[in-house]
């Protein structure tokens, strides 16, 4: 047993269902449900008493050891989830859709949990996002404030203020859209007509999509103007119903134009994309201007903070000290953030020690390996490997990365040189042929290949593939001449950097190929053996052995 530390269990019930687990500030695991048992992806919690505490028990914990309970709160309580076959009910707090700037963020509520069979305390869904946020970030190891920027799906975007001490302050909302504006424009035009508004796969393809249109700049300044004609005539937004009826007038009158204006649906869906993006730099930009708080630090999150083309924008033009956006920025990390708000405003904690790596271990699992052979395999020789074949190789390494992104712990890897290997990955993966395949380089090598090439660890930006190298990495270069990078410090990640550097002794490309290791709906491959039954690769590389299946798919 643990003496005189603080044992905190976060919880995520509704989509994108999680548990968090912290002994005082330092993040021991978070389990996000979609990566446990190769579950559909956005999953709901849905883990029995005895299976939550077979989950802490597997990392060290006895559920009996748990001080604090907290749960995300939600747009409806009670909130029910289904939990070993039955329906339970649980009293969380509020979604926090918009604040007004006298309310506090960090209202919680307690309630008592018959099925877990004791008390809990709910924060705000966006507190979580500001937390989470704030929490993991430099400017909290630092100990400076820092401006916070919370836009979700379901929210609009909204600026707080964090400075030690407990103190966030509300500063109100940028403008009144909400993140599924984004989708709710894409359904109107092809490729996207049959897909539902609200589906959680739409903002991350349409972010791709754009880059096989033009941006046109009539229609653009048509979408400024009818916004801000609206803006002038709809005065102050003040409450969540009146931004819900301002988002619905501005996307029927913004559709409209668009079918009006004679121009192809790729070109629509790029220009309204660029139209949501300079709203947001332009908007974001003049309020920091206008506030004089500190340090022009800004923190990020919501699942908005997922669209790489305008968080490099906020980079770019909003003469930011510094952009911290975690590799959780979605619901993925709710069950931190809701930690993290009980850290901060019960027990003085404002920064917590955490690494990328805590999600789920790769999990022991007998299979039938008939049909395939196994062997030790040094990275230098899984390097070679990949570099001769010229197949994709999956790679399982230690724990599982937090958050939606592949970060080469459940990887599918392959040589970036050649055209047909996008075309492959997008095919084995069952994506649309115009999807990007993302690169993943040794961080000191990204700046000759890549503009700007600066540090980012978790596929956050989007960097020009420099002119000189778009032909040696034909695979990682999307349509438009960019990449979703991914860089590798030798400290953060000493297995794959060495992979990439054996790599680079063969082909002179420090670089790989890198998509998630799953399949088309759910979460990361857990073992060997489901990506086994997937079927769809010839070589499973896991902490140091290599399955080769004995009669080739390809």
């Amino acid at each position: 047993m643990r003496n005189q530390k603080l044992v905190s269990v976060g919880i995520k019930l509704s989509h994108d269902g999680s548990v968090a687990l912290f002994e005082d500030n330092r993040l021991v695991s978070c389990h996000e449900i979609e990566k446990i048992n190769n579950n559909p992806r956005y999953s709901e919690f849905r883990l029995t008493r005895g299976e939550l505490s077979d989950l802490l028990r597997d990392v060290g914990y006895d559920w009996g050891e748990v001080d604090a309970l907290v749960i995300d709160g939600w747009h409806t309580t009670p909130f029910a989830v289904t939990l070993g076959g039955e329906s339970v009910p649980f009293e969380v707090a509020e979604y926090g859709h918009l604040y007004d700037v006298r309310a506090n963020p960090l209202a919680n509520k307690a309630a008592f949990s018959s099925y877990f069979e004791r008390e809990y305390t709910s924060y705000h869904h966006i507190a979580g996002h500001i937390f989470s946020s704030y929490c993991s970030s430099p400017m909290a190891q630092r100990g400076e404030p820092s401006y916070v920027l919370s836009w979700d799906g379901m929210s609009f975007p909204q600026l707080f203020h964090y400075d030690r001490g407990g103190k966030l302050e509300c500063l109100g909302y940028l403008f009144p859209m909400s993140g599924f504006i984004y989708t709710y424009f894409a359904v109107n035009f092809e490729p996207y007509k049959d897909y539902r508004p609200n589906d959680l796969s739409l903002a991350g393809k349409y972010m791709a999509y754009i880059a096989k249109g033009r941006k046109q700049p009539s229609l653009l300044a048509s979408f400024h103007a009818i916004f801000e004609k609206l803006v002038a005539k709809s005065g102050p937004v003040t409450t969540h119903e009146q931004m819900l009826e301002f988002e619905r007038a501005l996307l029927l009158k913004l559709v409209f134009r668009a079918k009006a204006s004679g121009f192809g649906d790729e070109d629509i869906l790029t220009t309204f994309h660029c139209f949501i993006e300079e709203v947001l730099v332009r908007t974001l930009s003049a309020r920091l201007d206008e506030l004089d708080q500190g340090p022009r630090n800004l923190c990020y999150a919501g699942g908005c903070a997922l669209n790489i083309k305008w968080n490099s924008a906020i980079r770019r033009h909003c003469n930011l000290a510094e952009l911290w956006i975690p590799p959780f920025p979605n619901d993925a990390g709710s069950a931190i953030g809701t930690v993290c708000s009980e850290l901060v405003a019960k027990h003085g904690y404002e920064s917590i020690d955490w690494d990328v790596y805590s999600g789920p271990p790769i999990r022991e699992t007998d299979w039938d390996s008939a049909g395939w052979s196994a062997s030790d395999c040094t990275l230098a020789e899984l390097a070679r490997l990949i570099h001769e074949s010229q197949q994709p190789v999956i790679v399982l390494n230690g724990r599982a990365e937090l958050g939606p992104r592949a970060l080469g712990n459940r990887s599918i890897m392959a040589a970036p040189t050649s055209p047909e290997m996008k075309t492959l990955l997008n095919r084995i993966k069952r994506r649309e042929s115009y999807r990007p395949v993302a690169p993943i380089c040794a961080e000191e090598d990204a700046p000759r290949f890549f503009d700007p090439g600066t540090p980012d660890p978790y596929m956050l930006y989007d960097h020009r593939v420099r002119p000189e190298a778009v032909e040696r990495l034909p695979a990682v270069c999307h349509l438009d001449g960019t990449a979703r990078l991914q860089t590798v410090h030798e400290r953060e990640n000493p297995q794959i950097h060495a992979l990439l550097r054996h790599y680079a002794k063969l082909s002179g490309l420090p670089i790989l190929c890198n998509t998630s290791a799953n399949d088309l709906g759910t979460g990361f491959f857990p073992d060997v053996r489901s990506v086994a039954e997937w079927g769809q690769v010839n070589h499973i590389w896991s902490d140091g052995t290599l399955h080769t299946r004995t009669t080739d798919v390809t």
